[in-house]
């Protein structure tokens, strides 16, 4: 009994231990973001550019508090790798040799995925849904546009895009592991298609439903791909557990 209470606590302590680092990690990152700011805020008006907007703010303390959000979601973004580093270390402790090591081999794509996702967002996606959104508009009012509103909607459609793009991934190592299946995947396809859908709306209330199905359209994609990866991985081993049985057989009969 005193052995398993040891290690939950262990097991909170280590999780203590790598949520700080991801705080301090972040903390950091977006503190020095700070200072360059300006930088990074003339890259996040360039969607708009061509509509030749002002941004406005309407609470003092507003302009100060939109350059902090600006900064933290920048410092979310920049210390991924390390954020993504610290949750398996964390989940490695319940894990094998083989498996530790199929982690890290895989911890380059689920960044590089993480940051194509981003990329995609901004460069495919984004520049679309503002031009739509702000030409259908302009049509019956004068577009007055809010900066933090406009900073923190850019922000979290890349942080979605971005975790969108990591899913189908990690679906194909959960169904490595046999922790899911290609059977169990295509089941719940109709549910994802919405909870995409829903995620969509509730982190981007504002745009329109062409928008919304050409942001789901790569991830849906993937999950598709996923699925298939899933099933091939499947049969493969189905076939690697037949071999030895029948080469058993095999060594049986060329005995008689």
């Amino acid at each position: 009994m005193t052995a398993n209470e040891m290690s939950v606590v262990d097991h909170l302590y280590e999780l203590r231990k790598r949520l700080i680092i991801c705080v301090i990690s972040i903390s950091s990152v977006a503190f020095y973001t700070y200072y360059k700011v300006n930088y990074l805020l003339n890259i996040l008006m360039k969607p708009i550019a061509k509509f030749n907007l002002s941004l406005v703010y309407f609470r003092l303390t507003e302009g100060f508090v939109t350059k902090l959000e600006v900064c933290l979601i920048a410092g979310l973004i920049i210390t991924s790798p390390i954020i993504m580093y610290e949750i398996l270390a964390f989940v490695r402790v319940g894990l094998t040799r083989g498996e530790k090591k199929f982690l890290y081999k895989n911890f380059f794509i689920l960044f590089s995925l993480f940051i194509l996702g981003i990329i995609f967002g901004y460069t495919m996606i984004l520049p679309h849904s503002l031009s739509f959104l702000i030409s259908y508009g302009s049509t019956y009012l004068k577009p007055v546009l809010n900066g933090s509103t406009y900073f923190n909607f850019i922000g979290i459609f890349c942080l979605y895009t971005g975790i969108m793009f990591l899913i189908p991934y990690v679906l194909a190592i959960l169904g490595k592991f046999s922790l899911i299946s290609s059977r169990i995947l295509r089941k719940k396809q109709i549910p994802v298609m919405l909870g995409v859908l829903v995620v969509e709306g509730v982190l981007l209330p504002s745009v329109d439903f062409l928008t919304f199905a050409v942001a789901a359209s790569p991830v849906l994609f993937m999950y598709e791909v996923s699925i298939w990866v899933i099933y091939f991985n499947e049969r493969r081993k189905r076939r690697r557990e037949n071999v030895p049985s029948n080469s058993r057989k095999g060594f049986k009969n060329r005995g008689k």
